[in-house]
């Protein structure tokens, strides 16, 4: 065989396996599987008042009965996920809180509780990762 064939032989056995490499490494990307496991976050939620309250009572889930709640010793408003405040099986999308101001201002009502990414991903990007709760901005006034 001459050079020039044996050349051109060469590369096209070359494109082959590129291409080859490129769509099995393409599909199995695409077929892959994530762990059958789901991601919760027992951490407490945070509110963030505009203005303080005198008094704030909280619970999670549809139709629960607002608990009083008390600032933690590092000045935050903190409702944990647990009894009294957590009835379980609730899964945390809103809060309910009934909060006042020395001035009379009160707010009664469900706020939306929003997650955020922790920024891990354990098992790749496509898998997902822990998550947090973002604080709920509460508007009193």
């Amino acid at each position: 065989m001459k050079p020039r064939g044996v050349l051109l032989l060469g590369v096209a056995a070359g494109a082959t396996v590129l291409v080859y490499t490129l769509v099995v490494g393409s599909l199995a990307g695409e077929n892959r599987a994530c762990p059958a496991m789901g991601w919760a976050f027992v951490g407490d939620v945070e509110l963030f008042f505009s203005t303080q309250p005198e008094s704030l009572s909280a619970c999670f889930g549809e139709g629960c009965t607002p608990e009083p709640v008390t600032k933690s010793a590092e000045g935050k408003w903190l409702v944990p996920q647990s009894p009294p405040y957590l009835t379980p099986p609730v899964s945390i999308t809103s809060i309910y809180v009934d909060a006042s101001t020395s001035s009379g201002n009160r707010l009664t009502g469900a706020l939306p509780v929003e997650t955020e990414s922790t920024g891990e991903y354990p098992f790749g990007r496509e898998c997902g990762g822990p998550f947090r709760f973002k604080p709920v901005k509460v508007v009193l006034g």
